[in-house]
């Protein structure tokens, strides 16, 4: 799973062209955030999908002119295994 953070104008057709392109993106959404500030939208996607799909989202949304900053992290999960 990945976390992709984008800070972008605050319009809702902004949010529209942002929710677009990752409608076509073959990754799966598991949680999306989007929180105003006073200028801004931050908005914080959870994804799922191959890292090249993930790769793919992130280089479409960076030429977007509304996406004024954009970061992505992988998210690390831990598994923990109980032996009796």
């Amino acid at each position: 799973m990945n976390t992709i953070k984008l800070k972008i104008s605050q319009s809702m057709d902004s949010v529209g062209r942002v929710i677009s392109i990752v409608r076509r993106a073959k990754v799966s959404v598991k949680r999306l955030e989007l929180v105003s500030t006073d200028s801004l939208y931050e908005v914080e996607m959870y994804v799922e999908g191959a890292a090249d799909e993930v790769q793919w989202l992130v280089a479409k949304l960076d030429k977007l002119p509304e996406v004024l900053e954009i970061k992505t992290a992988p998210i690390i999960t831990a598994t923990a295994i109980v032996s009796r």
